[in-house]
């Protein structure tokens, strides 16, 4: 797949926090989940969580819980997220930025979240037709701040690193891009 476009072969965008603000509907729904499995999660607990994947940090939050208890956990958080969409908000302005750039331009969407929910999000913003390629975290072995998701997409891209740029709001994830080789703009919370 070739498009015309300048020398930028590719742009690659992170979901929660860049292109939709998930913050508060991610809280609210591991909230309820932990509470479904008897633990209490609090806002502070849960800002030092934010780009990383619940695989990670959900044993880290809760020492010695065995991997059936963070699959639940997990699971009633896919399950609760969808009563909480309406708390997601779009960052209009990138937003803008990509319906205007897609028609040119090879775009990517690399998210640490799984595709369930994932494709939720996209839908309430009509974001879903804005991409060529998407990874999930579900779909990669490594989440970020490991590249594997970025140079997957890379790769369905057919795109160089060298010339293509990622958008991320945390640090996990500008590691992540950095670490396979692309060029970072950091998106400021919006």
């Amino acid at each position: 797949m070739t498009r015309p476009g300048g020398s930028v072969q590719a742009l690659l965008f992170d979901l929660d926090g860049t292109l939709v603000d998930t913050r508060e509907a991610n809280y609210a729904a591991y909230r309820d989940a932990f509470a479904e499995s008897g633990h209490e999660l609090t806002p502070e607990q849960f800002a030092g969580t934010w780009g990383r994947d619940s695989r990670d940090f959900i044993p880290d939050l809760l020492p010695g819980i065995d991997p059936s208890g963070v699959d639940t956990i997990r699971a009633a958080k896919s399950r609760l997220y969808a009563e909480v969409l309406h708390e997601t908000s779009a960052n209009d302005a990138l937003i803008a930025f990509l319906r205007l750039v897609a028609p040119t331009h090879r775009t990517a969407l690399v998210s640490t979240a799984k595709s369930g929910n994932g494709r939720q999000i996209l839908d309430t913003h009509g974001l879903t037709p804005l991409f060529d390629v998407v990874v999930w975290g579900d779909e990669v072995t490594r989440s970020k701040p490991d590249p594997e998701g970025y140079l997957r997409a890379l790769e369905l891209l057919g795109a160089d690193a060298s010339a293509s740029l990622a958008f991320e709001d945390s640090e996990t994830g500008r590691q992540a891009a950095l670490a396979a080789g692309l060029m970072v703009l950091k998106v400021p919370h919006f």
